[in-house]
């Protein structure tokens, strides 16, 4: 079975072809700046170089279409024909506490994703605008949605329980519901097969760095903890949200500036984090500016890094140790000095850097912790669209996920 899978996001869609007769992930790629005059998709087929095309793409339809086009072109497609494509998976962020497994996607699917944008406004609409795209260009193929909350459903209530009144989760569903579970499940299972280690007996941390940040504990295979909540603005410091903040701060700061809730919204989600601590624009130039000397810039890498520290501490506790700890994402692949940050002075719970390995491990996958260290330690790059496909094809065959 060929499956192709659409991540549409704010920012783009992102897509996988993969075959599951060799677990052959045939093309990949993503389009990027809909709706300008300089849409740019990079298409890559297997392990040969990126092709990269530029159109004026207006629409979320008008990308997939071009993806499609792509993927069966004569001269840079991976298929013959469009009938090869036989199924799509679609990642959604937000499946509240309905949807526990991946679901083919019907009008009540639809319908609940829209209705749970209200917990995701900044991801489900594009979500659902990508499946609306996806369904209209490949009307005659099962469509499967995988919800990033799915994999969280194993919390037990001490872990996503607020102190707040108990009515506004029962009348309202505010709860911790987790979100990046493609990407964190990816990792792990990755990680211990690299590792000799099976992911349903082994203790996991996982650290997603991306646009979006968030640690994952799991424990037996289930997620046990996770630092993302009600909404993916909980958490870590991330690339330009602020992750976790005293309400009372926000609460004070909404007073002061006389914001409404729209503007307070972007600040939080796009105004802070690193890049709104560094005042500069691209992470890539903070890291530069840190090692520059640059005050502010270093203080941002920091106060980032000391976030990550101080949930891979908790989830240590509750998962009783540590076998693996696995980084993926850009943000952990691309930049070796924020896993040394993380992983500085951590040898008394048995994490411990190989210093030159992890150096010359760039957006690449291998292992890079000490040879005495007691916990196993990867980058592992992120590839929540392969998951996606193998759980797309899983569901549609019946078998047990």
């Amino acid at each position: 079975m060929n499956v192709l899978v659409f991540d549409s996001e704010a920012y783009g869609v992102e897509y996988l072809l993969w075959r599951s007769s060799d677990d052959t992930v045939l093309a990949r790629g993503s389009v990027t700046g809909i709706g300008g005059r300089t849409a740019i998709l990079k298409h890559q087929v297997g392990v040969e170089t990126t092709h990269q095309l530029v159109e004026e793409i207006a629409s979320c339809r008008s990308a997939i279409k071009w993806i499609v086009n792509s993927i069966t072109d004569g001269k840079i497609g991976a298929l013959k024909e469009l009938s090869e494509i036989e199924a799509v998976g679609h990642r959604v962020a937000h499946g509240a506490s309905k949807y526990t497994e991946p679901s083919l996607v019907t009008a009540e699917v639809i319908d609940d994703i829209a209705d749970f944008a209200d917990f995701a406004p900044k991801h489900n609409p594009f979500n659902l605008e990508g499946i609306k795209a996806a369904k209209s260009v490949l009307a005659d193929v099962p469509h499967v949605a995988v919800f990033d909350t799915s994999y969280y459903m194993t919390l037990t209530p001490r872990a996503y329980l607020y102190g707040l009144p108990y009515k506004y989760y029962s009348q309202y569903g505010v709860r911790k519901y987790g979100f990046h579970g493609p990407s964190h499940r990816y990792a792990s299972e990755r990680a211990c097969l690299l590792a000799g280690l099976p992911f349903e007996r082994a203790r996991i941390i996982s650290v997603h760095l991306g646009r979006g940040a968030s640690v994952t504990a799991t424990l037996g295979g289930r997620c046990v903890e996770t630092s993302m909540g009600f909404s993916p603005l909980e958490g870590l410091v991330m690339e330009t949200r602020s992750g976790d903040v005293d309400p009372e701060a926000i609460i004070y700061i909404m007073g002061k500036e006389e914001l409404s809730l729209r503007t307070l919204s972007d600040v939080l989600h796009r105004r802070s984090g690193v890049l709104g601590l560094a005042g500069l624009g691209d992470f890539g130039e903070v890291v530069a500016k840190a090692k520059q000397g640059d005050e502010r810039a270093k203080n941002a890498l920091e106060v980032f890094t000391h976030s990550v520290r101080k949930y891979l501490g908790a989830f240590l506790l509750e998962l009783g140790g540590l076998d693996v700890l696995v980084f993926t994402a850009f943000m952990a692949e691309g930049y070796p000095i924020v896993r040394k940050m993380v992983c500085e002075g951590l040898e008394f719970v048995g994490i411990k850097l190989d210093e030159e390995i992890n150096n010359s491990v760039v957006d690449a996958e291998g292992e890079i912790s000490a040879q005495d260290s007691q916990v196993k330690i990867y980058t592992v790059p992120h590839n929540e669209e392969l998951i996606i496909a193998r759980r797309v094809y899983k569901a549609l065959k019946g078998n047990p996920l």
